[in-house]
């Protein structure tokens, strides 16, 4: 039988500046988290992503034969991603973000499982059409990090969650989420996600990386963030999904 999973919104704490940010804790039931984590893909699978940083990244983008074959062999994670590209978790976010004084204006969205940049739906269709996309994402703790950066134009919510095991990260090692605003303020414009040196940004907040949160924010022109070099063990894997709600159009 097809597990659906279900998700703790009313434990968010939102910010609404310099952009709407909310931080989630215990975002899944103890037991859907526990079988999500204990089951998470082994750093095999991921191939390194020097992109944005220092980082590992298992996605259909840029390794779907390992992504599939994972999938396929385990369950609770095939149910978990059914679960977050169905249409009825995107109107759940909506809905939730909406309740927190966040309209996004989408009202009416055309819906697509899988994502392609174009296709007949969106050329037809006079709406926003949408679709859900997820990467597991791990980064070592000695050295792993992010760049500071909004992320892509496509992009409209984003959120992290975590899936360490109980004891499995140390918060001394670091690996929290920045939120950020540059030193310049001739730079607060980015809607085209360029990057920026650490030394060009300040640290406004820091979320940080504990076992079962959720993350999320907005996509804006400012929704500068980032996860400074951590100072761990190499044995030390910060382990995530990453959710990215995106525009076919």
């Amino acid at each position: 039988m097809k597990r659906v999973f279900t998700f703790n919104w009313p434990n968010a704490a939102f910010d609404y500046e310099p952009y709407p940010i909310c931080y989630i804790p215990q975002i899944l039931s103890d037991a859907d988290y526990r079988d999500l984590s204990e089951s998470y893909p082994p750093l095999e699978l991921f191939r390194f992503m020097p992109d944005l940083g220092d980082k590992y990244s298992l996605a259909f983008r840029n390794n779907p034969k390992n992504y599939h074959a994972f999938l396929a062999k385990c369950p609770p994670w095939r149910d978990f991603v059914e679960t977050l590209k169905s249409r009825a978790f995107l109107g759940e976010v909506l809905a939730f973000l909406e309740s927190r004084n966040i309209d996004l204006g989408l009202k009416g969205y055309g819906h697509r499982h899988t994502a392609r940049t174009r296709g007949p739906l969106s050329r037809l269709v006079n709406r926003p059409v949408l679709s859900t996309r997820m990467e597991f994402s791990v980064m070592r703790a000695n050295g792993g990090h992010i760049l500071p950066h909004t992320d892509a134009p496509g992009k409209i919510v984003t959120m992290v969650f975590s899936f360490v095991r109980p004891g499995e990260w140390d918060e001394a090692w670091g690996g929290g989420t920045d939120v950020l605003k540059p030193k310049d303020p001739a730079l607060t414009y980015n809607q085209v996600n360029r990057q920026l040196p650490f030394e060009a940004v300040d640290v406004v907040k820091t979320f940080p990386f504990t076992p079962n949160q959720g993350l999320m924010f907005i996509k804006t022109y400012n929704s500068l963030h980032s996860v400074q070099p951590m100072t761990g063990p190499a044995t030390g894997l910060r382990k995530t999904v990453t959710i990215n709600i995106e525009s076919l159009r």
